[in-house]
């Protein structure tokens, strides 16, 4: 192609692309396409057209006849972004890498492989690579973000909160960043400095409903604060999105509550769990069917003697229950213990357990073998403490696979109140859409008589092996109880065990300010204060003779 038709072209697909006229672009011949190999900002207009368009593998492939006579740094990191765009995985990283050695500073390059690296769980080599990003450019502010999301993920809370720093110090307007930074302040018990940086997060941003959350969260209510002024006025006045909605309702509601306004407060919940149903692909039978499949699979299973078992430096201590029926308090008053550490909700066994091929398999002791492997592995980076507690509450389901896999591992069984746990879970905001049910009140009490029934089953195989403990009892002959737990534990008894509020751990799970607080023993009778909001969820329990 001669020069002239070359700039001719070249400013034809300029003009398109300013114009957002991306298929225009994308069905130019690709010989006039492939002609543009020696200029990247070219070849990066047109891969953002096939990328606009869907056009994946049209992209791939015209990256790859680039690269044959132009096998550059620049060409090489465009086609790890196409890779990655279809989740090629392995392929994305083999494209940045090649591009790193092509060109060492290539910040984005190790920016962009550490993003995939920690999207397939090799999360030390995401750290290596997001901390080279900013060694070779040490403003690139994605890079830190990134770097101080992984961390926090990884519960690295102060690490993580000095990079967001370095966010803002690079954007004092980014406001995703103080809104994240405060998240972690109050995982982390410090409230006061929480609140500041939700408060800032806000003034950048109005529209930002998560800092608004978050700050009711962290704190009572009242009239005259300000951030619930802001709150209902923008409701009242602003163009929202569902998703805004859902947030700046949750939001109103907690507040509503913490001012004893209860019509508004339900009527805010309400609307709330039905944007947040209405947006999830869920379904109540497919919950049943995972509840029967698991008894089906264990009815005539007895504990395997694991053949060759190698004693482990890391004892789980899994405490289990319905959600909001006191795991966090148990967790709080377990962890107080200088030899137990305190890791919260944990996704290490439904993962292993997934892993396993449990559904396919028919070779029950290989099955947990595999499970035993990969959970243990990776609880022993969490703390060197010889007790780990690992506080997924919805673990109640895989008691069966936690006793054949960690014959040398405690159970606590926390049982509650059922309208107290099925009423907390309806006011609670939970992130995962594995809390859907939560979402509707005839769901919650259908979902707690699955937990009772599956409950009762383990109980009837494994009565021995289960430390269940009543919250009610708990709570009102505290002292009793806690040392009837630690004796359950086989933990040595230790003189601040019943100061569990002054355990400085970090909480991350909706009960983060209440395990901070002493012990209230009424809190299982609260929600007769409401009872007249929740006949729906009465009505179900009510209806199979449950007591409360």
């Amino acid at each position: 192609m001669s020069t002239s038709n070359l700039i001719v072209n070249r400013q034809k697909i300029i003009n398109l692309f300013n114009e957002k006229k991306f298929n225009k672009i994308s069905k130019i011949p690709t010989k006039i396409l492939n002609s543009f190999g020696g200029h990247p900002d070219i070849v990066k207009i047109i891969v953002i057209c096939f990328i606009n368009t869907k056009n994946f593998l049209k992209a791939e492939q015209f990256l790859k006849n680039i690269l044959i006579n132009n096998n550059s740094d620049q060409i090489n990191y465009f086609l790890g972004n196409i890779f990655k765009l279809q989740n090629k995985n392995y392929d994305a990283i083999s494209a940045y890498k090649k591009s790193i050695l092509l060109n060492k500073n290539f910040s984005e390059a190790y920016n962009n492989l550490a993003n995939v690296q920690k999207k397939i769980g090799e999360f030390d080599n995401a750290l290596l690579n997001y901390k080279n990003a900013i060694k070779n450019k040490n403003d690139n502010l994605e890079a830190y973000y990134n770097l101080a999301n992984l961390l926090k993920s990884l519960k690295h809370y102060e690490e993580a909160n000095k990079n967001y720093k370095k966010v803002i110090k690079l954007n004092p307007n980014f406001s995703v960043a103080y809104n994240n930074i405060g998240t972690i302040y109050s995982i982390l018990g410090k409230f006061d400095e929480a609140k500041k940086f939700f408060i800032k997060s806000i003034e950048i941003d109005k529209f930002f409903a998560e800092p608004y959350k978050n700050y009711v969260q962290s704190c009572k209510i009242n009239d005259e604060d300000k951030v619930f002024k802001n709150l209902k006025e923008i409701v009242q006045k602003e163009d929202l999105n569902d998703d805004q909605k859902e947030v700046f309702y949750y939001s109103l509601s907690k507040a509503y509550f913490d001012l004893q306004n209860n019509d508004l407060a339900f009527k805010n919940l309400n609307y709330a769990n039905k944007l947040k149903l209405n947006k999830i692909d869920y379904s109540f039978k497919k919950e049943k069917k995972e509840f029967k499949k698991i008894k089906e699979f264990f009815s005539n299973k007895k504990l395997l003697n694991l053949n060759n078992i190698k004693e482990n430096e890391v004892k789980p201590i899994f405490i289990i229950g319905m959600p909001r029926s006191g795991t966090s308090l148990v967790e709080q008053i377990v962890s107080n213990h200088t030899k137990v550490h305190g890791a919260g909700e944990l996704d290490l066994l439904p993962i292993s357990v997934e892993n396993s091929g449990w559904q396919k398999s028919n070779d029950f002791e290989n099955i947990v073998q595999n499970i035993r492997k990969e959970y243990l592995k990776k609880l022993s980076l969490i703390s060197k403490k010889k007790y780990i507690t690992d506080k997924l509450p919805g673990n109640f389901k895989r008691i069966g696979f936690i006793l054949n896999a960690f014959p040398e591992s405690k159970i606590i069984h926390i049982e509650r109140n059922p309208m107290a746990i099925c009423w907390s879970n309806y006011k609670s905001n939970f992130n995962s859409t594995g809390m859907a049910f939560t979402l509707n009140q005839e769901y919650i009490a259908e979902y707690y008589l699955l937990y009772r029934d599956i409950i009762k089953f383990w109980n009837e195989k494994y009565s021995e092996k289960i430390i269940n403990v009543n919250y009610e009892n708990l709570v009102e002959n505290f002292e009793e109880e806690v040392k009837k737990l630690f004796n359950n534990l086989n933990l040595k008894w230790e003189n601040q065990l019943y100061d569990f509020h002054k355990n400085e751990r970090p909480v991350e799970t909706a009960s983060f300010l209440q395990v901070r607080s002493k012990i209230y023993k009424r809190s299982s009778e609260q929600w007769k204060k409401y009872e007249k909001y929740l006949s729906k969820m009465l009505d179900v329990l009510l209806s199979k003779n449950i007591k409360f």
